[in-house]
């Protein structure tokens, strides 16, 4: 089970345009919403949130404290970015319990080495950096495990049925979605490619009209 983290937030009565404002001051607007309850506008320090997320505190449950309030238990549910600079706009906070079922994506960690690899110069592609999963909002775990040891031959796939879920987990994700392959490298398909179309090349047209093989009078 991932580790519950703290985030202090602070209540928030600029709204609209002004917000503005407040990121130029270091801080996010954020909304908490969920579980039939009225929004409440909050605002985080930016600083806060980045040291949560540079430690990957982000992924699960939080405890939300706010001076005055009882803690609020959530997950991140939106992240809005400046699609030029990648700064944060907004946050919305969605509250949960800890005993209710819910579904979430949570990360992959690929993990152990690939025969395919190893032996066979193979490349490995992770198609999928995590899968969405139904469970009990307290029994989230920070990532789930992808063993790629079984991959044995160039174009060797994991799908996601096979990923190995924690108990009481149900996968969301199509169970035949393609998770990682062993490829060959872009030299080899290159290499591949030429012997194929050298296979391919057509034998030299046959004339159009019969030689003439009577010798001259």
């Amino acid at each position: 089970m991932a580790n519950r983290v703290e985030l202090e937030i602070a209540p928030r009565t600029v709204m609209g345009k002004a917000v503005k404002r407040l990121r130029k001051d270091g801080i996010i607007p954020a909304n908490i919403f969920g579980h039939k309850q009225e929004p409440v506008a909050v605002q985080v320090k930016e600083a806060e949130y980045d040291h949560l997320r540079r430690s990957r505190g982000t992924r699960g449950i939080l405890s939300l404290h706010m001076p005055d309030a009882a803690p609020e238990t959530a997950l991140i549910r939106h992240v809005q970015r400046d699609p030029r600079t990648g700064k944060i706009l907004h946050i919305d906070f969605f509250r949960v319990s800890l005993s209710e079922r819910i579904e979430v994506k949570i990360p992959l960690r690929f993990v152990g080495e690939s025969p395919a690899v190893k032996n066979e110069g193979g490349v490995l592609l992770h198609l999928l950096d995590a899968l969405e999963v139904e469970c009990r909002a307290a029994d989230i775990v920070e990532a789930l495990e992808v063993d790629v040891s079984p991959i044995t031959q160039i174009d060797g796939v994991i799908y996601a049925r096979e990923v190995q879920l924690p108990p009481d987990y149900t996968l969301v994700t199509d169970p035949d979605e393609p998770v990682a392959k062993v490829a060959v490298t872009r030299a080899e398909a290159a290499e591949e490619a030429a012997e194929a179309e050298g296979a391919e090349e057509p034998a030299p047209a046959a004339p159009t009209t019969a030689p003439n093989t009577e010798e001259e009078s």
